[in-house]
C-alpha cells in the first residue's frame, strides 16, 4: 500500500514536468514558419528590402514572433562596418523598425574589433572571396526545396559557414550548413 501512495504523487509529478517541458519546447518553435506560405513575405524578400532601405550588406537574417506579429530581424554591415538592424514586417513587408549601432565618440576595442570584421566581411563578399548570404539562401532552398527563416553567418578557427534553416514542402524544419568561401576560379 505504501508503494502506490507513494507512486502515484511521482507520477503526476512526472506528467505535470513533461507537459511543462512540451510547452515550453512549443513556445520556441512558434519563432519559425509552420507552413511554406504562412508568411507573405519571404525571407530573401526581407533582405531586399533591408538592404534597398539601408545600403548595407546582409550577415544574418532570422524569422521571429514578437508582440503577436511575424516579423524579421535583419543584421546588416555599413559600408564604414558599423552594424545595422532592421526589423521587416512578413506579412506586409513594411520596416517596422532600423537602428545603427556606431561607435562614434565611444572607443571601444570590441566595437572597433566588430567594424573592423564587418568591413572586411563586406570586402570580401564584394571581391568574391565570400558568396553573399542571399547566394546562401537560393542555394539551400535549392538544394532541399525549401523556403528559408533563419541564416547566420559563423565562424570558426577562420572557417566561415553560413548555417541556413528553412523549413520543406512536406513540413521537415531542416538545418544546412554551407562553406561561405567562394569556390576557387
Amino acid at each position: 500500500m505504501k508503494k502506490s501512495a507513494l507512486f502515484k504523487p511521482a507520477a503526476l509529478s512526472a506528467v505535470i514536468g513533461l507537459g511543462a517541458m512540451m510547452t515550453m519546447g512549443t513556445a520556441f518553435a512558434g519563432d519559425s514558419t509552420t507552413a511554406m506560405n504562412q508568411d507573405t513575405v519571404s525571407l530573401l524578400q526581407a533582405v531586399a528590402t533591408a538592404k534597398a532601405n539601408t545600403g548595407g550588406m546582409p550577415m544574418e537574417a532570422e524569422r521571429d514572433v514578437d508582440m503577436g506579429q511575424s516579423i524579421y530581424e535583419i543584421e546588416l554591415a555599413g559600408k564604414n562596418g558599423e552594424t545595422i538592424f532592421t526589423a521587416i514586417n512578413s506579412q506586409t513587408g513594411a520596416v517596422i523598425m532600423t537602428r545603427t549601432d556606431d561607435t562614434t565618440g565611444h572607443h571601444h576595442d570590441c566595437d572597433e574589433d566588430d567594424h573592423l570584421e564587418n568591413s572586411l566581411w563586406v570586402s570580401g563578399v564584394n571581391n568574391g572571396q565570400y558568396i553573399s548570404m542571399e547566394n546562401a539562401v537560393k542555394q539551400a532552398e535549392n538544394q532541399y526545396g525549401g523556403k528559408a527563416y533563419s541564416v547566420e553567418m559563423d565562424e570558426h578557427h577562420n572557417q566561415f559557414t553560413y548555417e541556413v534553416k528553412l523549413l520543406t514542402a512536406n513540413g521537415q524544419k531542416v538545418k544546412v550548413e554551407l562553406n561561405a568561401l567562394a569556390a576557387a576560379k
